[in-house]
């Protein structure tokens, strides 16, 4: 009987105090420079849902032009982007940079500089990489790895320009990016070929998201009209500043206004604490996995609990 009495209260521990909010993944948008109208719609329409949604981040992975120093381009991405209010993270592609060697007009345009970046927002960490022909050097990635560890958050998004094909064959930098930044549950965006693909699985003891996104090339097995705007919609559920579930669908912006069928990509409260009817290339994996430091956080209660019962040194 004591024991249930000690056991009881831990189940008072889990709190009610859920939140849930939406991040958008697009890609490769440099086609719509030719599309003025789509672009600027792009934008407006995530704003015109934003407060339906709680979308809390857009996250563009490069390629935001055509051609890096074609100044009409770079205006037509600017009015674009200043349609919506939702807070914009972006990375340089290698349309934007001219492979990597030119920064000027990203940078005057974009605010951003040619190195990589974190900062938070939400739940997560978020680890900005441009566009980079190899691989970041060992320095930066060491700096990169040092912050995460550090940091109280316990899920990154990393986005880069090309981390991996449309089979999943990583790039030289996913490669690098897999062992050095993998330190806690992740979700990796990126763009640049040409391909949707999506996927989760075990990196280590932690489940991380693969999300290629990248509709310039039009509709898969269907119009191969470069005047498409569609990304990948991210729903995340909280418990506490906790992520506990995690959900994406297709978003299509335009031509037409809709959204594909969900599929849950983590969910801590499922059956079973290993990755589960995982599917690589349709992305169904189940990753039930208690993250540690809530984890510990509940036993140290109990204990404490404990202690105060039975009067404990």
């Amino acid at each position: 009987m004591l024991l249930l009495l000690a056991i009881t209260p831990a189940s008072a521990l889990a709190s009610s105090n859920l939140t849930t909010y939406s991040i958008v993944h697009i890609s490769d948008t440099q086609n719509l420079v030719s599309f003025p109208g789509t672009y600027d719609y792009t934008f407006s329409y995530l704003d015109s849902i934003k407060e339906r949604y709680n979308i809390s981040a857009i996250i563009i992975t490069g390629d935001l032009v055509n051609t890096w120093n074609d100044k009409k381009e770079w205006d037509t991405y600017f009015h674009a982007v200043h349609e919506t209010s939702i807070p914009v993270y972006l990375i340089a592609g290698n349309h934007d940079t001219n492979d990597g060697q030119s920064y000027q007009y990203y940078t005057q345009y974009t605010g951003n500089a040619k190195n990589s970046y974190m900062t938070s927002f939400e739940n997560f960490d978020f680890v900005g990489i441009n566009y980079v022909a190899g691989s970041l050097k060992p320095q930066e990635f060491a700096v990169l790895r040092k912050t995460l560890l550090n940091s109280p958050e316990n899920f990154t998004i990393i986005a880069t320009h090309y981390y991996m094909d449309q089979v999943g064959t990583l790039s030289r930098l996913g490669t690098d990016i897999d062992r050095q930044l993998i330190v806690k549950p992740t979700i990796v965006l990126s763009g640049h070929i040409h391909a949707e693909f999506l996927r989760d699985r075990m990196i280590g003891q932690y489940p991380v998201i693969e999300d290629l996104t990248n509709y310039q090339e039009g509709i898969p097995g269907g119009s191969s009209s470069e005047n498409v705007s569609a990304g990948t919609f991210y729903t995340v559920i909280t418990r506490d500043g906790q992520v506990e579930k995690i959900s994406s669908k297709t978003i299509w912006i335009s031509p037409r206004q809709s959204f594909d069928s969900e599929r849950v990509l983590y969910d801590v409260s499922g059956p079973s604490a290993e990755m589960t009817g995982c599917n690589s290339t349709s992305g169904t994996c189940n990753v039930s996995i208690i993250p540690t430091a809530v984890s510990v956080s509940i036993w140290d209660s109990i204990w404490e609990f404990l202690k105060g019962l039975f009067r404990f040194s």
